[in-house]
């Protein structure tokens, strides 16, 4: 077998996986469930561990509040894509940027700022962003105004980044054995899995915010007796 490079292709992904189950070419397992069985593992990678980070623009129209569709690729299913919105922040056209704040829609009409102008907060609620207050025709004419920064979900082996491609391949691998019926070894690889998952997600996408105690020196004076 040839030597493999991340990032893998979905061929190459399919090489991976047939070879830690040690049937190299199509026999008990076909190459499309295998191939699903890695998209599988890509929808669970990105969701379990909100790995698949992106960042996009989104257009507002003046007196609409809510918002199902960003401005570009590759979030092909448009916000009903995304897992969990990080940031949103408004440009105004001069470079003024400005960070909104997340609300609950039910406070909509209940906060400081509610006359139609730029927006100063959203909600990401049912596949849709929302943003309050309404804009006007000023800021439909802007030009991508909305930044978000938001996790999505994957779809393919290749929109996971490098370091996360092979928990794809045990994944795969782990449905593989649970269809020959060897639940040991299925289970071996599974929890090896579960595990990577569980780690990365606390070690990366989870730590907490720095507080400023952190960051303080201890004091070490040595009083005098």
């Amino acid at each position: 077998m040839a030597a493999i490079s991340l990032p893998y292709s979905a061929a190459e992904a399919l090489v991976q996986v047939r070879a830690l189950i040690g049937e190299p070419t199509a026999g008990f397992w076909s190459d499309e469930e295998l191939n699903n069985w890695v998209i599988e593992a890509a929808v669970d990678i990105s969701t379990k561990t909100l790995c698949y980070e992106h960042k996009n623009t989104l257009a507002l129209v003046a007196n609409q509040l809510e918002y199902t569709d960003f401005l570009a690729a590759p979030a092909t299913n448009g916000i009903a894509q995304v897992v969990k919105v990080y940031t949103c922040i408004y440009d105004d056209g001069s470079n003024g940027y400005r960070g909104l704040n997340k609300i609950h829609p039910r406070m909509i009409q209940h906060l400081p700022q509610a006359t139609p102008g730029p927006p100063y907060y959203y909600y990401h609620f049912g596949g849709k962003l929302g943003f309050f207050p309404l804009p006007t025709a000023i800021e439909a004419a802007l030009t991508g105004p909305i930044i978000v920064n938001c996790s999505l979900v994957a779809d393919a082996i290749t929109d996971l980044p490098d370091h996360y491609q092979q928990f794809a391949i045990v994944y795969a691998a782990a449905m593989a054995r649970f269809k020959e019926r060897k639940n040991r070894e299925a289970m071996e690889l599974y929890t090896q899995y579960i595990n990577a998952m569980n780690f990365h997600r606390v070690d990366l996408y989870e730590r907490p915010v720095d507080a400023k105690s952190d960051m303080q020196i201890p004091d070490r004076t040595v009083v005098a007796q």
